[in-house]
């Protein structure tokens, strides 16, 4: 821990946080082929996940797949899934202006 433990968070708390968050995906949306993807990623040790992630938000495979990826957030705003502002977010987040 750092000084007193002050400021540094707790692994088990982060790796409770990312299982939380897989728990919570709605799958309802999804099509077969991707819910069958998703439950083999949720079976992937934590190390396996936590390296597909990074290969996902690498900022270089981010801007070869841009267009897509506004595509996919413009459609999701116009079909009700996000708001307007969910969406610009995601954008600025992923640095996609």
């Amino acid at each position: 821990m750092g000084f007193l433990g002050i400021g540094k968070k707790n692994k088990n708390d982060q790796d409770n946080s990312f299982d939380e968050a897989l728990s919570k995906v709605d799958t309802s949306g999804m099509t077969k082929m991707q819910k069958m993807a998703f439950s083999f990623f949720k079976k992937l040790p934590k190390k396996k996940q936590e390296e597909v992630m990074r290969k996902a938000m690498n900022p270089q495979a981010i801007q070869k797949d841009k267009d897509k990826i506004i595509k996919q957030l413009n459609e999701a705003v116009k079909s009700g899934e996000m708001s307007k502002q969910e969406a610009e977010m995601v954008k600025s987040r992923l640095g996609l202006r």
